[in-house]
């Protein structure tokens, strides 16, 4: 049993020293000299658990997927409202993404790997979550009449990618937590009529919160 856990933690020594690689130069400039480096570990130990880059990849952009699907699992699994779900949402993607290596590789190479002959499967899932949520939020009344789930949907995926996208040129992701925040702010008074905002403070208060977290962990991203 303590072989297999250290070989389970050398694994995931080398997934996350991988993923960190990814995420800052991509996936054709990542060399496995590099990646060794990265991981501290030996040529071999890599070799031993996989076989090759592409191999690598394979594992953190599965990773990522399933780190997404929970966040969305969990977030549904507290019954909030689907208008409170899409704001939970923003916020936990944003801050995966400033956390978790894996996650931040995950998107990059998601991306950089797809052959451009069709859609990205992610971002089709995250648009098919999305719309679900802002049916649930015609449904309870918090939308706006004559938003269709469809293009709200789209509407915020695009929105997401593109802060997403503008944080990592401006500031490394450093600042994303923020531009998420203000973002989710932008969403809900544009897609939600006053009174219905009104009413559900907890949005608001996650609101709140995102920029606090973003004040908190600002000093530590700059040691």
């Amino acid at each position: 049993m303590a072989q297999q856990a250290r070989a389970a933690q050398t694994r995931q020594q080398i997934v996350l020293g991988a993923a960190k690689l990814f995420s800052r130069v991509g996936y054709e400039r990542a060399r496995l000299n590099d990646i060794v480096g990265e991981t501290g570990l030996t040529r071999g130990a890599i070799y031993f658990h996989f076989q090759s880059k592409d191999a690598l990849a394979k594992i953190i952009v599965d990773e990522f997927q399933a780190t997404s699907i929970e966040a969305v699992a969990a977030i549904a699994a507290t019954d909030a409202c689907g208008m409170c779900q899409i704001a939970m949402l923003n916020r936990e993607m944003g801050r995966l993404l400033g956390a978790d290596p894996v996650v931040r590789a995950g998107i990059r190479l998601t991306v950089e790997l797809n052959s451009g002959e069709a859609p990205i499967p992610v971002y089709l899932a995250w648009i098919e979550a999305l719309k679900y949520l802002v049916s649930l939020g015609i449904e309870q009344g918090d939308v706006r009449p004559g938003l269709t789930p469809h293009d709200a949907a789209v509407f915020i995926t695009e929105a997401f990618v593109g802060a997403q996208i503008l944080s990592h040129a401006v500031s490394g992701l450093d600042d994303l937590p923020e531009r998420i925040d203000r973002l989710t702010g932008f969403l809900l008074n544009g897609l939600m009529p006053d009174d219905r905002l009104a009413a559900h403070p907890e949005i608001a208060k996650a609101r709140l919160a995102t920029a606090q977290d973003a004040r908190t962990a600002a000093p530590a991203r700059r040691q």
